[in-house]
């Protein structure tokens, strides 16, 4: 006969073993700190620290004298170096030898719709051909900045994340921000650096980027709404290019300038000029063969504040806003199913009085079928190896909450039997 002890102890553990497993699905608890793991401790899986994933992307390289922007796979590893370690016991490294490159980790979070979240961390990059302790050269860009997508896609090209500021801290930790109001019960966030940059030669035998001190914090929900985009989306139309063409080497943003025809604007305030091109090539620039594009959503705001909204007209005529206080503003835009961006989805302006500032956003043709948002999500999620090297988004393993089931099944079989033996006797 089964002593009575042994069973009470079988459930004993299966009661433990329940509850081991209920506190690794609870998010850790770290104060005001919403993301998991913000200082980039250990333990690290592929290179990349627990609680984060990493992305990249990759374009082809053109010119052997590094002179068009091109990215290939960075390397990701645990940064241990003291004075590389702005925190804690260790950092995120990430970087590359002689190719350049675009890419950083994320992560995504559970959100409040309408709540507006700050995404911060501390970075820092070094950029020579020569060893350790020279310098990195001032000179080059590595595009650092801070990324946070609304609606937690956890795609980095998603059209709707909005990135802070870039930088480029040589040998010098730099604090990079960036805010945005969630427009689902999700966000996430990216650190990202980009070495790529055309008309410059930034190909060096040592490509490195630092990471730490990462912050996501809730700020005060808005006193209204976040505006919202019509469910119906304005088909894509193209207009042909310019007569005559713009050279390649020339930028996007120089180009809508010399299209945008200045506003009048009132004393004291300013002008945000916008227009979309076809980027067929996929370069970034306008090309004197592509045309401009007609039925993307331009918005113009501070915070949840919209101080314009338009849609592009696919002409050369870009789309002004005037009379605008001096003050930051975040210039969105809402592409059609049909497209993809080509170039930075959003940006941050600092607009200074009296002073017209123009941009242009690319786009080109989906390559690929237009997929339901939240099946995006789940592919790429699918396709990620997760930090303990498991693939996939189940989480963390679920064998201690069968052993536990199991467990305690068998316990109060085994004490159903012994209380129906007592009860013969």
């Amino acid at each position: 006969m089964i002593p009575a002890s042994l069973i009470l102890n079988l459930i004993a553990i299966g009661l433990i073993l329940l509850q081991f497993d209920r506190s690794l699905a609870l998010p850790p608890t770290q104060g005001g700190n919403l993301l998991e793991n913000p200082g980039f401790e250990q333990p690290f899986g592929e290179g990349v620290a627990g609680g984060w994933q990493s992305w990249y992307t990759l374009t082809e390289k053109q010119d052997e004298q590094c002179l068009v922007a091109y990215h290939y796979q960075p390397k990701w590893n645990v940064e241990t170096t003291a004075s590389l370690i702005r925190d804690g016991a260790s950092s995120q490294y990430i970087g590359n030898n002689w190719d350049t490159w675009a890419g950083g980790v994320y992560q995504t979070i559970p959100a409040t719709p309408g709540t507006t979240y700050r995404f911060s961390f501390d970075g820092r990059g070094r950029g020579t051909s020569e060893p350790s302790p020279a310098p990195s050269e001032s000179g080059l860009q590595m595009n650092l900045r801070a990324g946070i997508d609304p609606n937690g896609s956890g795609l980095w090209n998603d059209v709707d994340v909005v990135w802070g500021t870039a930088g480029s801290p040589h040998d010098t930790w730099q604090r990079f921000t960036v805010e945005a109001t969630a427009t689902g019960n999700q966000i996430t966030v990216f650190t990202g650096a980009n070495w790529g940059v055309t008309g410059v030669n930034q190909c060096r035998q040592f490509l490195d980027t630092w990471y730490d001190a990462a912050e996501l914090v809730a700020l005060a929900q808005p006193t209204s709404p976040p505006p919202t985009q019509s469910p119906s989306q304005p088909a894509a139309t193209f207009a042909p290019a310019p007569t005559g063409g713009v050279p390649t080497e020339q930028a996007a943003a120089t180009l809508i300038a010399t299209l945008a025809s200045p506003t009048s604007t009132a004393a004291g305030t300013s002008s945000i000029c916008i227009n979309t091109f076809l980027d067929e090539n996929n370069n970034g620039l306008m090309d004197p063969d592509e045309g401009f594009v007609a039925g993307v959503t331009l918005t113009v705001a501070q915070g949840s504040t919209v101080h314009g909204q338009g849609v592009s007209t696919g002409t050369d005529r870009a789309l002004c806003f005037g009379e605008l206080p001096v003050g930051t503003y975040q210039v969105g835009q809402t592409l059609p199913p049909s497209l993809e961006t080509t170039t930075q989805a959003n940006a941050t302006i600092d607009l200074g009085e009296g002073q017209t500032v123009a941009l242009a956003f690319g786009s080109r043709m989906r390559t690929t079928p237009t997929a339901d948002p939240e099946d995006a999500a789940v592919t790429a999620e699918a396709t990620t190896t997760s930090d303990s090297g498991q693939t996939g988004s189940g989480g963390p393993a679920r064998w201690p909450v069968f052993v536990g089931i199991g467990a305690v099944v068998v316990g109060v079989i085994l004490l159903g039997a012994l209380i129906y033996v007592l009860l013969r006797r």
